[in-house]
């Protein structure tokens, strides 16, 4: 006949009061990793999303450039200048976060080679007289930073090539 320890049986029975602390502590502990997670989750969306916001700003004043560009007798061309802003709504819509705005221009002309085929670009100063026949253009870099929510200093630069004419 088969005899069962009574005491035996009722120590296996269920768990013991140290397991379940030690399940609610576990437990407690990744619970807290998540929700600092989430919160740098957070803050990684909007820092991505002022990155994109500020990337559709730059472009969007580069072809507004171009499109000065492209006015008839060069009035357009001329109006391409260094310039800083504040950007602080967009189509009538206030931002969560401002944005300074700087756009830095340099001119440059292609200078004849001895080469026929080939040139070279060289600066010129804004005040400088231009070489007859050699194409001009200039080289815009838009830049927008702003102040993430945690503090940190962020930017975009966005560069780009205007011309006046086809070379």
């Amino acid at each position: 006949m088969l005899k069962i320890d009574m005491d035996a049986r009722s120590r296996t029975r269920g768990s013991s009061l140290l397991d379940q602390l030690t399940a609610v502590v576990v437990l407690s502990v990744g619970l807290l990793g998540l929700a600092g997670l989430q919160g740098r989750v957070q803050s990684m969306a909007a820092n991505a999303e002022n990155q994109t916001l500020a990337l559709t700003l730059a472009q969007s004043q580069i072809e507004r450039l171009r499109g000065l560009a492209d006015l008839p007798g060069g009035v357009g061309y001329e109006k391409i200048v260094e310039r800083t802003d504040t950007v602080k709504m967009i189509g009538g819509q206030r931002l969560d976060t401002p944005f300074s705005l700087r756009i830095d221009v340099a001119r440059y002309q292609l200078q004849p080679s001895a080469q026929a085929d080939r040139g070279r670009y060289l600066a010129v100063d804004d005040d400088a007289p231009l070489q007859p026949g050699s194409p001009e253009f200039k080289r815009v870099e838009v830049t927008l930073a702003w102040t993430s929510k945690t503090g940190v200093p962020r930017s975009v630069s966005l560069p780009a090539l205007i011309s006046r004419g086809t070379f």
